[in-house]
């Protein structure tokens, strides 16, 4: 909100015509948007966590979603969470040296905690973290190059941010233990970008911790390349095959932890 001193008065309400749910790149103005937005709904009328991550038709109807549809999404990613940590499970798991003293904590205790999901459709990797009882904070973020889901991530109770890809995350570097992102290569490809591929590998790079781990899921085509700019940098890759689809593949890389050499004084 932006209040003009110099004439001595407040914001007013912003014009039926504004897109607020678009505000990236747009110049701030000096007046409350929001407020003609068929969301707009008081905070006490809207139900809490865990049910608020399921709107109700009229609630996915202001989205153009609709609800057999979220339901089928959400159905989805509970089987591709139960699938990402079976395969990272025994990975990270097993005797790691950064594990407590205790004998078995229940993972993921300290190992994966911070996610970034890049591309996160309606939040349903998020939701189904949560419902899975995973003990993980994720950012969610809707790249400006596909459709603007963040009113609806928003609404779910989950949190969210516009960006776009070809510029650096607003976030301190190695912030994240698990980067995810489900076809956004093929987003970021299927139009003419500024920025190239290698450029958001290297942000992603920058964000994720040291034995921190990136889960790419795209058609078979980008995987591959995407697994050479992962070699490239050093992390381990490997590809793993996708029962339900024989159009993509799922690529799984961890970032080594690399240790200064010391030299004789």
């Amino acid at each position: 909100i932006l209040i003009n001193r110099s004439q001595g008065s407040g914001p007013s309400i912003c014009k039926v015509g504004r897109d607020v749910e678009s505000p990236y790149y747009h110049p701030l103005e000096a007046c409350i948007g929001g407020t003609h937005s068929r969301r707009w709904i008081p905070i006490e009328k809207r139900p809490k966590w865990p049910s608020r991550a399921t709107l109700s038709s009229n609630e996915l109807a202001v989205h153009g979603v609709l609800y057999d549809y979220l339901i089928e999404d959400g159905l989805n990613w509970k089987s591709a969470v139960r699938n990402y940590w079976s395969l990272l499970s025994p990975l990270i798991f097993s005797d790691h040296p950064k594990r407590p003293g205790v004998e078995d904590p229940v993972p993921p205790y300290n190992m994966v905690r911070n996610v970034l999901d890049m591309n996160a459709h309606f939040g349903g990797f998020n939701s189904a973290l949560l419902e899975a009882g995973k003990s993980v904070w994720v950012m969610n973020v809707v790249p400006t190059s596909g459709p603007n889901n963040l009113p609806l991530i928003l609404d779910r109770g989950f949190l969210g941010v516009l960006h776009d890809w070809c510029e650096a995350f607003p976030t301190y570097p190695r912030t994240y233990d698990l980067v995810h992102a489900e076809g956004f290569l093929s987003l970021e490809t299927a139009k003419q970008r500024r920025c190239s591929i290698v450029d958001v590998f290297y942000e992603i790079d920058r964000l994720l911790r040291p034995e921190g781990w990136v889960i790419l899921r795209d058609t078979t085509s980008l995987i591959e390349t995407a697994r050479t700019i992962a070699t490239r940098l050093k992390w381990e890759a490997r590809v793993v095959e996708i029962e339900s689809s024989s159009d993509e593949k799922l690529l799984v890389c961890q970032k080594p932890f690399v240790k200064r050499r010391s030299y004789p004084s």
